[in-house]
């Protein structure tokens, strides 16, 4: 791949961390009015709805719902998805904001951990920059409380579901296209998440209306547009290398929050910034060292 593609690539992953950062925002304000899990299923269901269209559009499939291996893997996908947001969802009603964000950032830990069970190599440069985005997500956090609450144990297990949604991911992205992908795991979201909503929470049409501006970002622009831009990201940027990417998630929550809540960075935040971003460059070192040295550089489909 040529030094162009991967930045490319990751111009690509930062404006989805952007994109996510800025759903902060609206999954507190929403969930001010809904449950956890009519704010997941109105996501979900958006963005099927969003992105089907678009799809038409751009690709024209002949077949949507046929039983076959891009199908059946993407529906596997939605499984994985439906459970991180439902417990990410969840967690952020016990916890505080800054705990979550934090909390949800150790997949940067997950996703390189995970894939030695694959027997994946992940480089030097990857290592320490996922080590300075870590600290620098501590920082952001700035956590002080020693106990652990249940929405901190449910976030957790959150992170631990998108690292291996990353990592699937990754493996799949160059075997389907982004649309199908996306689609199938929204679908399959929605219908999960539409069973569970009258066994978990009463249907309150006023509360989705009251919530409707937040449903829609998170819907069209979270959920459709984010998600077909990690798929297409990670077409050439390995999993490792995206979850750092995808850490400036915190970053630009933090930013959004300023700018839209009025919530302003203290210094520890700015360092925590400045650890995150370091991490991202620091991670990039074996691809500019391979680009100087005229050779060429290659990206797994899965893990590095």
């Amino acid at each position: 791949m040529s030094l162009k593609t991967d930045l490319r690539a990751d111009l690509i992953l930062l404006l989805t961390a952007f994109i996510w950062g800025l759903a902060f925002v609206y999954q507190r304000s929403g969930m001010d009015h809904i449950g956890p899990v009519t704010f997941t299923f109105g996501r979900f269901l958006i963005g099927a709805l969003a992105i089907l269209p678009l799809w038409y559009v751009m690709e024209k499939p002949k077949q949507i719902f046929a039983f076959n291996k891009v199908n059946r893997n993407a529906a596997l996908l939605g499984l994985v998805l439906t459970s991180g947001m439902l417990l990410q969802q969840w967690g952020m009603v016990y916890t505080t904001a800054g705990r979550a964000g934090f909390l949800t950032g150790v997949y940067l830990v997950f996703v390189p951990l995970i894939g030695l069970f694959f027997r994946n190599k992940t480089e030097w440069p990857t290592w320490v920059g996922m080590s300075l985005a870590l600290a620098g997500l501590y920082f952001m956090a700035q956590i002080e409380a020693e106990e652990i609450f249940t929405g901190d144990i449910l976030v957790l297990i959150s992170s631990l579901l998108f690292a291996l949604h990353i990592i699937f991911t990754g493996m799949i992205a160059n075997d389907a296209s982004p649309f199908r992908l996306i689609f199938v795991q929204f679908t399959v979201a929605a219908v999960i998440t539409g069973l569970l909503v009258p066994i978990f929470e009463t249907w309150d049409w006023q509360g989705i209306r009251d919530a409707m501006v937040a449903l829609l970002y998170v819907g069209v622009l979270s959920s459709a547009v984010g998600f077909c831009l990690q798929v297409v990201g990670q077409r050439t940027a390995p999993a490792s290398h995206t979850a750092i990417i995808l850490s400036f998630e915190s970053v630009f929550a933090a930013f959004c929050g300023w700018w839209l809540l009025d919530e302003y960075l203290t210094q520890t935040e700015f360092i925590g910034c400045g650890l995150i971003l370091a991490g991202g460059l620091v991670s990039q070192l074996k691809v500019l060292l391979k680009q100087s040295s005229g050779e060429p550089i290659q990206h797994p489909h899965g893990v590095n």
